[in-house]
């Protein structure tokens, strides 16, 4: 509930142990009035993310939050709508009746609302996690011709990828038949980028935290034009499937 830190709400954010910057990606796009409350969990084990996120939802409720944040993009663990439908009950259970956002459910409502149709995804680690990601939006309905990773072997290791990488990997997916571009994986941290990015693809471009939390003020009700963060923070609606 909001208190005297956060008197527009407090939001429970869910992100990785292994992660170093979602934390301060959250801070930086939080508008007045909004406590931010981060809770970890552990991504040792990548077959056992649901899991980890579910264990974690209990202690979340103990700062009594308007709303809980899942940040993880687990459309990249072999996933599907039916898993996800079943994961969302799950957590809903477990949250006991404070609303809870999934990164996985704020990605394509953020496309939806900014039209894209056609889109091509980067993601940090695996081939096999990025086709997985590829499959589950295809089965949402979107066209996905291309999509890349970065090889990274470790979560924790993903922040030492560089700018120049970052900007290399999107380049490689620079198709003129795409639309939109998606960027999942949230320890790869580019929210401070997506309007150089924008600029350089002459497109919008989709980064996982950034939905996120946009998606998670809009359904709190707070319609806060956020600048400096791409096309997506500036609209006050959202549209779902």
């Amino acid at each position: 509930m909001s208190d005297r830190f956060g008197p527009r709400g407090v939001f429970s954010i869910l992100i990785p142990l292994q992660n170093a910057n979602m934390q301060p990606e959250y801070e930086l796009m939080r508008p007045p009035g909004i406590s931010n409350q981060i809770y970890r969990f552990d991504l040792s084990d990548h077959s056992r993310v649901a899991e980890a996120v579910l264990q974690s939802v209990p202690g979340s409720l103990l700062c009594w939050p308007d709303l809980i944040i899942c940040g993880n993009s687990i459309e990249m663990q072999n996933w599907s709508l039916e898993r996800q439908q079943i994961y969302r009950g799950q957590l809903e259970e477990k949250a006991q009746g404070t609303p809870i956002i999934t990164a996985t459910d704020a990605c394509p409502a953020a496309l939806h609302s900014i039209n894209a149709k056609r889109i091509a995804i980067l993601s940090p680690m695996s081939e096999v996690q990025s086709k997985s990601a590829q499959a589950y939006y295809e089965s949402l309905g979107f066209e996905v011709p291309y999509t890349t990773w970065l090889k990274v072997k470790k979560s924790e290791e993903i922040i030492h990828i560089t700018v120049e990488q970052i900007l290399a990997a999107f380049q490689e997916i620079d198709h003129d038949d795409v639309d939109t571009f998606l960027h999942l994986g949230g320890a790869l941290g580019i929210v401070g980028m997506i309007d150089e990015l924008e600029a350089k693809l002459g497109r919008p471009v989709v980064s996982v935290n950034a939905a996120t939390y946009w998606y998670s003020l809009r359904q709190h009700g707070i319609q806060d034009v956020l600048q400096g963060f791409g096309q997506l923070l500036k609209k006050t609606k959202t549209r779902s499937l």
